[in-house]
């Protein structure tokens, strides 16, 4: 029997006369009017029937959830080719694929709900009802969540029961959208999820005691031998309180998100910019740091908090309010779309790293395939360019045309006036800045407030002001590939210290992220090329609606430059894992920056002309952290650790002590020059795990766990990693950073958990998974051609 693949088509039913498709609307709008009371009911019962299909099944919600993450098995391949079969998960995250990924993935969901509802549901009520009941179907499209606007979880999911009538029957059911409960009623572990480290070994979530999804739980709910987590909690008010992180001026209740979305939709950004939270340039603009992704990461914490299923990339699909809210994820992808028509991703776009090692394409591009989800029964797959049309793929969404803007025969279509349209939708939803300065405007105009401050004025049409925001960059895979985030905090005035309390809060940012490898096996080819590269993320967070209160409350005397540096030189920062701070001695890899930007925004009156900024940000260096720190050194008065003899070219020493996780080795030259030979030249330190007591080393019977060699002659450092008795494999070659320069050479590498991290002159460099398993480092081997070589004629060792 031949296999026939899942055809991932969309909902076709449900147009109108002119090939109008159905929007996907509000849920908290949509489900409060009586008359889609059927479609509501309907989304309910299929749903409920979807979470209740057996996990083994390959259309089953547990199957479903499952794409994104755990149990880490591949979902509708059964025919592959090597290639595709080498890489580990589908994990799209960091990645210019991200929004293109994730429209297949919500139109399976939505496509499989839609077709429970017609074969399933449907067929259970009288004969003579079932026509207007498939209206109400073919007509229904999955809702959104749109957090910024509504920043609470919504009422359709927020209660564990619902009753619910529909043709006059009325009846209780289990809330689907409240979480999901296993059907079978055994634990995840027994269908392949397992435990997520979330602090070194300290925090570990078992999600595979879980029998049901849970939200925000507390420290006591989230231990595995918790009643509460193993039947799973929800604590919706929690997730409230993440939500509502900001007041504005006029009382409304905006999200912490909403100015986000703002500036993302109305800057003038390139999709390699808005796409990902991927840093792509070696020194990026201000500008580009504002991104879908970063705004799309803090709501997974927010909504999830420290354990729940949401805050984690492996079981985050688990929460029906993934659903929710990746599908306002789409909504902002396709009002981005709308806005910026010929913009998209280029052929060539990511791929400076050649991935063809560990299973990837060199590069992603608009026909990377999006595994595995498939357009036909043959086993195509969709790529990006054939997901670019939405209403194609039969949605679209209340704000936009439900036809493509000109394609109607006869009718005239103005771009412009769409556009306009498009843009006061946008202002008036989510404005937030551009309200508080024209309501302050207005106020001071009337008489009834006071005087505008210093740094905004008065201008024809609306009112300018200085603009202020945080970017904040940083490494993903600094521990691991484990999430955490970074809290920035304002230091109290009045000199009574940090208390990391809600009223000195400014913002977060989320790493949303996992290990590649977990228990030694790959598991997310992505994750593990992204390590490797040490890919940088960002985000950027407006802080002048915080400024503004600060005003309010007199706290800050005007929106001037100096005032505000004034006040913005005390802010201060912490990560956190699971809950808990990171002590500041392992933030060596995080590679933090902390810029503060300011430039002058103006503000129309007309909504239909969103703020702009007077050209590009400028960075305020005497606040925020404008470069990476160098990692702590040692007091002078301290012992010097003990040292292992030096060693000569040609050599390899053993260590007195194996260098294990938590430790370091330091090789020092006291010379090093860089001028390049005529030929290519080596001069490479490498560190080895072996056990000698077994056999004597040789050349090529140990495991060389990561190596640096400095080629002079590219002007390269080639990262090289080679298993005992096969041949050296090179990992990556890095360019000459500005910063290496003589006239002596320091090399350091930290051991961690699941990394070498590897630093010339306290510059870190690179960090290498530990590919052979947890080995430390137990030989050091010294190699050179060319002479003179870069290094002195014998090295330094320290074990630290």
């Amino acid at each position: 029997m031949v296999y026939k693949y899942y055809p991932i088509t969309g909902i076709r039913a449900g147009k109108g006369p002119n090939g109008e498709v159905p929007p996907r609307q509000e849920i908290d709008e949509w489900s409060s009017k009586p008359q889609n009371r059927t479609q509501v009911v309907l989304f309910l019962k299929a749903l409920k029937r979807l979470q209740e299909v057996p996990p083994e099944n390959r259309d089953s919600f547990f199957q479903i959830a499952g794409i994104h993450g755990m149990p880490y098995t591949s979902w509708d391949e059964t025919h592959v080719t090597k290639e595709e079969a080498d890489k580990k998960g589908y994990c799209t995250h960091a990645n210019y694929l991200f929004p293109s990924w994730h429209r297949p993935y919500l139109l399976l969901y939505e496509q499989r709900i839609y077709e429970i509802m017609v074969d399933e549901i449907i067929p259970t009520y009288p004969e003579e009802e079932r026509a207007a009941l498939r209206a109400a179907a073919d007509t229904w499209r999955l809702p959104y969540w749109d957090w910024a606007v509504n920043p609470k979880i919504p009422w359709l999911a927020a209660e564990p029961e619902l009753q619910v009538s529909l043709l006059g029957k009325l009846e209780t059911l289990q809330n689907p959208l409240y979480q999901f409960r296993m059907p079978d009623g055994k634990p995840m572990e027994a269908h392949g999820v397992g435990d997520v480290k979330a602090m070194g070994e300290d925090t570990i979530y078992s999600y595979g005691k879980c029998l049901a999804t849970s939200r925000c739980p507390t420290e006591e709910q989230a231990k595995a031998d918790s009643k509460d987590w193993i039947q799973g909690v929800v604590n919706n008010a929690e997730v409230e309180k993440f939500m509502v992180m900001h007041s504005a001026v006029d009382g409304k209740n905006y999200g912490a998100a909403a100015e986000l979305i703002y500036r993302l939709l109305t800057y003038p950004i390139d999709y390699e910019e808005f796409a990902t939270t991927a840093i792509d340039k070696t020194e990026p603009k201000v500008s580009a740091d504002v991104n879908i992704e970063f705004i799309h990461n803090n709501i997974h914490w927010w909504a999830g908090g420290d354990g729940g299923h949401m805050s984690q990339i492996p079981v985050a699909t688990f929460d029906p309010i993934f659903w929710l809210h990746h599908c306002n994820i789409d909504r902002i992808f396709a009002l981005w779309q709308e806005l910026n028509p010929d913009k998209f991703f280029k052929e060539g776009g990511q791929g400076d790293f050649d991935q063809k090692a560990i299973g990837l394409p060199a590069i992603v591009t608009p026909t990377t395939p999006l595994r595995p989800f498939h357009k036909d029964e043959e086993g195509n797959y969709w790529n990006s360019e054939e997901v670019r049309d939405f209403r194609a793929l039969g949605y679209s969404y209340p704000e936009l045309e439900p036809v493509k803007p000109g394609s109607q025969a006869g009718v005239a279509f103005d771009a412009d006036a769409y556009k306009r349209k498009l843009f006061e939708g946008v202002t008036l939803k989510y404005g937030v800045s551009r309200l508080e300065a024209l309501t302050q405007l207005e106020l001071s105009k009337n008489g009834v407030g006071k005087p505008l401050v210093e740094g905004m004025r008065e201008v024809d049409g609306g009112v300018a002001g200085n603009d202020f925001a945080i970017s904040i960059r940083y490494s993903k895979f600094a521990f691991g590939g484990r999430p955490f985030n970074i809290e920035i905090y304002l230091e109290p005035a009045d000199g009574s210290g940090r208390h990391f309390t809600p009223d000195e809060y400014v913002t977060n940012v989320y790493n949303f992220s996992t290990p590649g490898t977990i228990n030694g096996q790959e598991v997310c080819s992505n994750c593990t090329a992204q390590q490797l590269q040490d890919v940088r993320l960002t985000a950027y967070v407006p802080i002048t609606p915080i400024l503004n209160r600060l005003i309010l409350e007199e706290r800050l005397a005007s929106l001037k430059k100096d005032d505000v540096e004034a006040v913005l030189k005390r802010l201060y920062w912490r990560v956190t894992m699971a809950g808990r701070p990171v002590p500041e001695d392992q933030w060596t890899a995080l590679n933090l920056q902390i810029l503060v930007s300011m430039a002058e925004v103006s503000h129309s009156k007309d909504p239909e002309k969103p703020s702009q900024p007077d050209g590009e940000p400028q960075v305020l260096p005497d606040v925020g952290q404008p470069e990476p720190p160098r990692p702590p050194q040692p007091p002078q008065q301290e012992p010097e650790p003990p040292k292992a003899p030096g060693i000569s070219a040609g050599d390899v020493i053993k260590l007195d002590q194996e260098v294990v996780t938590g430790q370091s080795i330091v090789v020092e030259s006291p010379t090093f020059d860089l001028t390049a030979p005529d030929r290519r030249d080596i001069n490479r330190v490498v560190f080895i795990n072996y056990d000698d007591s077994v056999e004597e080393i040789d050349t090529d019977n140990f495991d060389g766990v990561v190596s640096i060699n400095i080629i002079r002659k590219l002007k390269e450092i080639q990262m090289q990693t080679k298993p005992a008795d096969e041949s050296w494999e090179t990992q990556e070659l890095i360019s000459f950073p500005s910063w290496l320069q003589g006239p002596s050479l320091k090399i350091r590498v930290d051991v961690k958990d699941s990394t070498y991290e590897v630093y010339l002159n306290d510059n870190h460099l690179y960090s290498q998974l530990k590919q052979f398993g947890n080995k430390g480092i137990t030989h050091v081997q010294y190699d050179t051609r060319e002479d003179p070589p870069a290094m002195a004629g014998e090295l330094s060792v320290t074990r630290l």
